[in-house]
C-alpha cells in the first residue's frame, strides 16, 4: 500500500516536478498539490506525509505546522524551503517538523527523506544539517538580551543588516542600535572582533 504524499508549494512548476518525481517511487503516491494553507485544510485530502514550503501567500508555512498537527495529529511534516538560517530551521523542528529539506537537494535525497520519515526518523540534507551543528559552536553571551543575540547570530552567518533587518522584521537603523548596544555589552568595536570573540 502506497503513502499518500501532499504538496503545499506556491510555485506551480516546482510543484508539478515534486509531484512527478514522487509518482516514480514505488511505495509512494503524490495526487494533489495545494497553493496556500487554506486550501489545504479545505480539502480534506488524506494525506501521510506533507511537503511544505515556507514562503506561502497567507499563513507561511512557519505558522501552519502547529494548525496542520492540531487538525492531523498523526501527519509527518517535511520542510521544502529556499530558506536554510539555523533560527528558521530550529524553529520549524520545535513546532513539529519531522525534515528539513534545502530545495536543491530535493532531487537527490527525496526517497532517503521519505524512507526515513516512515520507518519512525527524521531526516536533515546534509546542507541542513551541517548549519545545525554549526550553530552549536556560537555560545550564547548572558548578557544579550534575545533579540541581541539573533542580530550577533545574523552577523555570524553571513547576513547583511539588510538581510538581518527583513529577516526579523525591523529596520536597518533599529539593526544598527542592536549592534552598537551589543558592542557596548561585549566591550568590543567592529564585526572582526566579534567574529574572534565567537570563536574562542
Amino acid at each position: 500500500m502506497s503513502l499518500q504524499v501532499s504538496i503545499i508549494e506556491d510555485d506551480f512548476t516546482l510543484a508539478q516536478f515534486l509531484q512527478k518525481k514522487i509518482n516514480e517511487l514505488e511505495s509512494y503516491q503524490c495526487s494533489k498539490s495545494f497553493f496556500t494553507l487554506n486550501e489545504f485544510l479545505l480539502t480534506n485530502e488524506p494525506t501521510d506525509i506533507l511537503l511544505l514550503d515556507i514562503n506561502l501567500p497567507g499563513t507561511n508555512g512557519i505558522d501552519a505546522i502547529p494548525i496542520i498537527l492540531n487538525k492531523y495529529p498523526n501527519i509527518y511534516i517535511i520542510m521544502n524551503s529556499i530558506k536554510d538560517d539555523v533560527d528558521t530551521i530550529y524553529k520549524c523542528l520545535e513546532f513539529g517538523a519531522l525534515g528539513y529539506i534545502d530545495k536543491q537537494s530535493f532531487n537527490d535525497n527525496i526517497f532517503e527523506v521519505l524512507e526515513s520519515v516512515k520507518n519512525g526518523g527524521a531526516y536533515m540534507t546534509p546542507k541542513i544539517a551541517r548549519k545545525i551543528f554549526t550553530s552549536f559552536k556560537k555560545p550564547k553571551m548572558p548578557n544579550l538580551s534575545s533579540r541581541e543575540q539573533e542580530v550577533v547570530n545574523g552577523i555570524l552567518d553571513g547576513l547583511t543588516y539588510l538581510q538581518i533587518a527583513n529577516k526579523y522584521f525591523i529596520t536597518i537603523d533599529t539593526v544598527r542600535s542592536h549592534i552598537k548596544n551589543i558592542y557596548k555589552k561585549l566591550s568590543i568595536n567592529s564585526k572582526a572582533q566579534l567574529f574572534k570573540l565567537y570563536s574562542n
